[in-house]
């Protein structure tokens, strides 16, 4: 498999650490005493630091999430030098969307005239994007379909964010929300004669399903239990340091139980930007070599299932990433799933 394309869109409004925590203590106001709000201002102060939280970037008011996603397309299909009608399969990911159903890859298939493409979704949470690629990645050596693009439109901030602290104990869960970026992607695959050495590991632990969640307002007639009872409909929640925590111990357990990983001479590692801090505390944890990280949370914060093709294209414009790279891709995601990834990147 060859990456013909691998292209990105962020709106423009820059959104710094001092204007969210801001917004947040003017409308807690009437939740909270003065005292508690300077404590939670701190609080948030120290959580970003830890995380290594700087900015993010949000749409601005006259700025649409499907314009981002149009972008990013279109950028692709020049990088690529295809046309449309070149792509026969569309995959959208991720969680940015506007209905449960139908697919939101339809939608652009009809903007980018992917007249002769078939499309459908993968939702995963933040793996999305790395699961399109095992499925694409599949497809394309079965000779199913040859070019194949999977786009996500992570732009799913202010829908789903709750700015109301009734309690300091709501950080818990509330915090990871405001490291949340937006951003869209659009990556383009294909055949390749030369041996790429794919290869791809997933795990899951189910059972900890109730650590990350946007719920839907019928979500209890799915549900085995939930930490709290009070869980809002719609309202993204996230225990960061639980999820962190769990994920970190079983990222780095996966990493090193699997021999095939262990024996890539990788070049540069790529994993979900949730935090630049957790990100390199498990490349230092697997002795993956400290200098062959590549982070985009402090410049982009959380972009959710864009985080791994917004850093593939990035390190391109930068120069770290060239044709023939050892690519190592380390994930942990929301379900809880983790997810190790390796290939040699072709052009």
């Amino acid at each position: 498999m060859r990456f013909c394309a691998v292209e990105y869109a962020i709106p423009t409004r820059l959104v710094t650490n001092t204007e969210i925590i801001q917004e947040i203590v003017s409308r807690s106001t009437r939740y909270l005493t003065q005292k508690a709000l300077d404590l939670l201002a701190l609080r948030f102060d120290e959580l970003f630091k830890k995380a290594v939280t700087e900015v993010r970037y949000h749409r601005a008011k006259n700025e649409r999430a499907i314009q981002f996603g149009i972008e990013a397309g279109k950028k692709a299909l020049e990088s690529a030098k295809m046309s449309p009608k070149d792509i026969d399969l569309l995959i959208y990911v991720g969680v940015g969307r506007g209905y449960i159903e139908p697919a939101t890859a339809n939608v652009f298939q009809t903007i980018l005239k992917l007249n002769k493409a078939t499309c459908f979704d993968i939702l995963d949470a933040c793996a999305s994007w790395l699961r399109a690629i095992h499925v694409a990645h599949s497809f394309i050596k079965t000779g199913m379909y040859r070019n194949v693009m999977i786009l996500n439109c992570e732009f799913n901030f202010r829908e789903y964010a709750n700015f109301e602290f009734k309690s300091l104990k709501d950080i818990e869960f509330n915090f990871p929300t405001f490291t949340i970026g937006e951003a869209a992607t659009a990556t383009i695959v294909s055949d390749s004669q030369d041996d790429d050495e794919y290869y791809a590991s997933f795990r899951t632990w189910g059972d900890q399903h109730t650590l990350c969640k946007i719920p839907l307002p019928h979500f209890r007639e799915y549900s085995d239990g939930e930490l709290r009872n009070e869980i809002e409909p719609l309202r993204f929640f996230s225990y960061g340091e639980k999820i962190f925590r769990f994920v970190f111990s079983r990222l780095c357990k996966h990493y090193r139980e699997d021999a095939v990983l262990k024996s890539f001479k990788h070049e540069i590692v790529f994993s979900h930007a949730a935090s630049d801090a957790m990100s390199d505390k498990v490349i230092k944890s697997c002795n993956l070599g400290e200098e062959k990280g590549y982070n985009t949370h402090k410049r982009f914060g959380n972009t959710v299932s864009a985080s791994v093709p917004l850093a593939m294209g990035c390190a391109l414009k930068d120069g770290r990433l060239e044709n023939n790279t050892n690519v190592l891709i380390g994930f942990g995601s929301a379900g809880v799933s983790t997810a190790w990834c390796k290939f040699k990147f072709l052009t």
